[in-house]
Parts: structure tokens; C-alpha cells; sequence
């Protein structure tokens, strides 16, 4: 029983071996030598009878709990579940929300490799493509000249559908050669049905002056027309989230501006997509135009690229440009800003609902204006930067870039409210990308992130070579490397993750001194790597 004492030898002997058996039993316990020390232990003499005991009231306590354990432990793994459940849910949130952002590829991992190649043709679909319902939509002309408006997988590189379109004729054409054609797509969200837009963009010795372009609306479901326009040559034309935006120069009325030089105004049209129904129209006021000294004769006017409008759609803005005026109109057509410009400037529209009217100096520096959301004008010697990704968090911050006589100066990041900087990255910028409040930039010889709205540095990694280009799938940094490699670089710490060298698999049976190597396009879909012969390996 507990609490009886013995006085037992504790010895200690290496050498002993243990019986080969076990010997009678008995009640006898042996002595327990250690170096011929005694001391007192306490011993528990509970029986075979006592053991049963216990066991046997263990047993009781469980059937008479049952009756609210078993809930209770059902209720454990209900919850465990649950949880695992709701972390996967956030996670196919997560990855959903990801997707929509331009610019954002899909998750990678070290056994990233080719999913397929495109040739050469199916390559200008990869530049110039929008992705739509998970097709990837672009143009492309084959060795003819003909044009075709092609719906594909990017993530096989099977063709769902191809639709020839045609070209207008460029006129004149210096040369019988067909011209050479770019097509650019962008997806029209017109509500819940998605539409594509696409445009081409004629160029060569085929083509003399400015060309006209064409314009089609199609289904991206089974690549039908829905509408098809043809637009001169001067006329500028944009797509927005549910509209076709055309500015048309309306005909000279015979004002004239101080100096003596020739006025115009400019019509915007709103039309629907598919039905080319007017949605809204401003008219811009009369304003001076460089027609160059050509009188009247039209072909010597369309041929001079002096005088041509620029029209560009942003989030929530338009920006029309001519000459040496421009103006920012909301979509609904409402004018927003009227800003005159010199024959050096241009308007950007930077982030944060910040505009920046910059100058080319003959001294190779920028020399900006910001101009606020309440109209106040701080002036900054900074252009607006470009970002390859942006999924509009920090909104009170708008980014900008410098330039020395050197290149590229960094990148700023200014308070959208004053214009007062906030914090500066040195080095010359290959790309920057804003995430989750955090701003990830490379420069020639390292990355790095800080903190949109304070500028903190969170961290810094070096790199032993220069970056052609930064991309992310929302985990990592994808960063490639020297000999058609690729580094995953953590984002919360900028640690390198894994490596992948993709060199032999994306030349296949190619020498590898055929690799182009990567490039960066308008927000691509995928990571994609050039070869010198417009191949292209689709990464994943």
C-alpha cells in the first residue's frame, strides 16, 4: 500500500546480465545496488485486484458520460472540419480574387514547366489577346495578309474558334504588299455578357498616311460578329466597360485662334457595343490644331501624323488628347478637367483619381504638374509610373517615377490628398507592382517592398543579376533569371523560395541559343517565353 517505506541497496552493475528468462515468482523483491548507497523509496503493493479496479471504474465513467462525450467529440471534429473548410473557402476566395486582377498569373511552384507552345502565328494572339470567361482572345494574319479574330485555351492552347474578319483597304498603298497588322482585343463587360472588342492597326510599306482601322464586337463564346465598323485614319475610338467611344474632328468652321492658326472641335460618341445605339456626346470647345502647311489638300493633311487624337480609357475616366489641349471626361461623359498643353506635354492619368500634366525638358529631366482630386496643382519634376500589377489597394497613394540625365530615377510614392512625398525607392525601376497595400519593386540589382501608404521598408533581397521582368501569382515574386531560369522570391520576407531551370524544356528540340528568353507584355495571362523565331513556350 502507498506509504509503506523499505530501505532497499541501490547498485549499479554494467556487467550483469538479465536472465535469459523470468525466475519464479515471488514476493521477494531483489536489492537495488547503486555504488553501495541506501535510500528510501516508497513502493505502491497495489495487486492484480486493485488494477482491476481501476479499469473497471474507468469503463463505469465512460458509460455514464457517453451520453454527452461522444456529442462533445463529435462537436470537435464538426468544428475542426468547419475550420478546415473555412480556410479552404478563403483560399478558393483568395485565388478567385487573384485571377480577376490583370496581370496576376496562375500559382506556381517548382514544377512549373510548358504547357504548350504557340507558333509564330498564334504568338501575336499571346501579345495582343484578352482573356474573356478563361479564353484568351487576339488577332493574328497569316502569310496572305488575312486576318482572323482567334478564341483559345492558354491553358492547352486549344483553338475554340476562329472567325476571319475583314481589313479596310490602307489608302494609298505606296506598294502592292499587304500591309503589316496588329490587332488588339479588350473585354467589354456590357453587364453580365461579356463582349471583345478588337481593333487593327495597319502598318508597313503597304500602307501610306494613317491608315484607316477596323473594328469588331465579337461573342467570345462562339467568335460570331455582332458589329463591325470601319473608322478614318484621324478618328480616335476607345472601348469602356459597356460602350465604344469614337472621337470624330467635326468639319473647319472657318475661326480661327490668336496667331492665326486654325481651330477645330472634336465630337465624343458613346455607342453600344453591339446595337450602335448613342449613349452620350460631348463636344470639345474650339481649340488650335497643327495641321502642318498643307492648305487644303486631304491626303497631305491625313498623311501628316501632326494633329492626331489620342483616346484612352481608364477606371472611372477618358482622356482625349490633340495637339496642345487635352481633357479628362468621367465615362458618362461629364468633362472632369480641361488642361492646356505645351507642344512638349502630355496628360497622364495616375492612380488615386490624380492626374499629372508632364514636359519633356531638353535637359532629359521630367517636370510634372500633379494635379489633385480638388484641383490643387503641385509640381513635381516625376511622370506617373506604371505598374504590372495594380489591385487598387492603398487609394490614397499615387506613384510616380523620376528621370536623370542617367535614367530612371526610382520610384515616389505621394500622398494623393497634398502631393507631398511619402517615401522613396532609389535605383533604376525594371517593374513595380502594387499588392495588398504593399509595393514590390526591382530594380537593376535587387528587390524590394514597402509600405504604399508609409513608405516602410519591409524588406530588401540583392540579386547577382539584372531582372528582365517581374511577375506574381499572389505568393511569390517570379523573377527569371539568367539561362531561361526562374526564382520564386517569398513575399513576406523576399526570401527565395525554390528555382526552376527551364531551359532544355523550353527549347525542346532546339538549341538553346535559339532562346529568346522571357518578355513582358500588356498584363499577360500566363508566363510566357519568347524564341528568336516567334514561338512561344506557355508556362505553368
Amino acid at each position: 500500500m502507498p506509504g509503506r517505506m523499505h530501505e532497499v541497496e541501490l547498485v549499479e552493475d554494467r556487467d550483469e546480465r538479465a536472465p535469459a528468462r523470468p525466475g519464479p515468482p515471488t514476493d521477494r523483491r531483489p536489492p537495488l545496488r547503486r555504488s553501495g548507497r541506501v535510500v528510501d523509496v516508497e513502493l505502491d503493493e497495489g495487486g492484480p485486484d486493485e488494477q482491476r479496479d481501476a479499469v473497471r471504474a474507468a469503463r463505469t465513467w465512460l458509460r455514464r458520460r457517453a451520453r454527452w462525450l461522444l456529442p462533445a467529440v463529435a462537436v470537435t471534429l464538426g468544428a475542426l472540419l468547419a475550420t478546415q473548410l473555412v480556410v479552404n473557402q478563403r483560399e478558393a476566395s483568395r485565388l478567385a480574387e487573384l485571377a480577376a486582377i490583370p496581370g496576376v498569373v496562375p500559382p506556381a511552384d517548382p514544377s512549373i514547366g510548358v504547357l504548350w507552345r504557340a507558333d509564330p502565328g498564334l504568338g501575336s494572339v499571346l501579345r495582343s489577346g484578352t482573356l474573356v470567361d478563361g479564353l484568351l482572345v487576339g488577332g493574328t494574319q497569316d502569310d496572305a495578309g488575312a486576318a482572323q479574330i482567334v478564341g483559345l485555351d492558354p491553358d492547352t492552347g486549344t483553338v475554340a474558334w476562329r472567325t476571319p474578319v475583314d481589313l479596310p483597304a490602307p489608302q494609298p498603298a505606296w506598294t502592292t504588299s499587304a500591309p503589316e497588322l496588329w490587332i488588339t482585343c479588350t473585354t467589354v463587360p456590357r453587364g453580365s455578357d461579356p463582349v471583345v472588342g478588337c481593333t487593327s492597326h495597319e502598318f508597313g510599306e503597304g500602307v501610306g498616311g494613317v491608315p484607316p482601322s477596323s473594328v469588331w464586337v465579337l461573342d467570345p463564346d462562339d467568335g460570331r460578329v455582332l458589329s463591325d465598323r470601319r473608322l478614318d485614319g484621324r478618328t480616335a475610338m476607345v472601348f469602356t466597360d459597356d460602350a465604344l467611344v469614337v472621337a470624330e474632328r467635326l468639319p473647319d468652321d472657318g475661326t480661327s485662334t490668336l496667331g492665326g492658326a486654325r481651330s477645330a472641335r472634336w465630337t465624343l460618341t458613346a455607342h453600344d457595343v453591339v446595337t450602335d445605339a448613342p449613349l452620350w456626346t460631348w463636344t470639345t470647345p474650339s481649340t488650335a490644331v497643327v495641321d502642318g502647311d498643307n492648305g487644303d489638300d486631304d491626303f497631305a493633311r491625313e498623311s501628316d501624323p501632326a494633329g492626331a487624337p489620342t483616346l484612352e480609357a481608364h477606371p472611372g475616366h477618358l482622356l482625349f488628347a490633340v495637339d496642345t489641349r487635352a481633357w479628362v471626361l468621367s465615362t458618362a461623359g461629364e468633362p472632369v478637367l480641361d488642361a492646356p498643353l505645351g507642344s512638349a506635354s502630355w496628360l497622364q492619368v495616375a492612380r488615386a483619381g490624380v492626374f499629372i500634366e508632364s514636359t519633356w525638358a531638353p535637359s532629359s529631366l521630367y517636370r510634372g504638374t500633379l494635379v489633385l482630386p480638388d484641383g490643387d496643382r503641385v509640381r513635381v519634376d516625376e511622370t506617373a509610373s506604371w505598374l504590372s500589377v495594380d489591385d487598387g489597394s492603398a487609394p490614397e497613394v499615387v506613384l510616380t517615377a523620376g528621370l536623370t540625365a542617367g535614367g530612371p530615377d526610382g520610384i515616389n510614392g505621394r500622398s494623393a490628398r497634398t502631393g507631398e512625398r511619402l517615401w522613396h525607392v532609389p535605383g533604376i525601376v525594371v517593374s513595380s507592382l502594387l499588392l495588398d497595400g504593399t509595393v514590390y519593386v526591382a530594380t537593376t540589382d535587387a528587390l524590394s517592398a514597402v509600405d504604399a501608404a508609409t513608405g516602410e521598408a519591409l524588406w530588401r533581397t540583392e540579386l547577382d543579376h539584372e531582372p528582365e521582368q517581374m511577375s506574381t501569382d499572389g505568393r511569390y515574386l517570379l523573377v527569371p533569371g539568367p539561362d531561361i531560369t526562374l526564382d520564386a522570391f517569398a513575399l513576406h520576407d523576399g526570401a527565395l523560395a525554390w528555382t526552376a531551370d527551364l531551359a532544355q524544356e523550353v527549347a525542346g528540340d532546339r538549341s538553346p541559343v535559339f532562346v529568346q528568353g522571357f518578355q513582358a507584355g500588356w498584363r499577360d495571362p500566363r508566363l510566357y517565353v519568347w524564341m528568336n523565331s516567334g514561338t512561344v513556350a506557355v508556362l505553368g
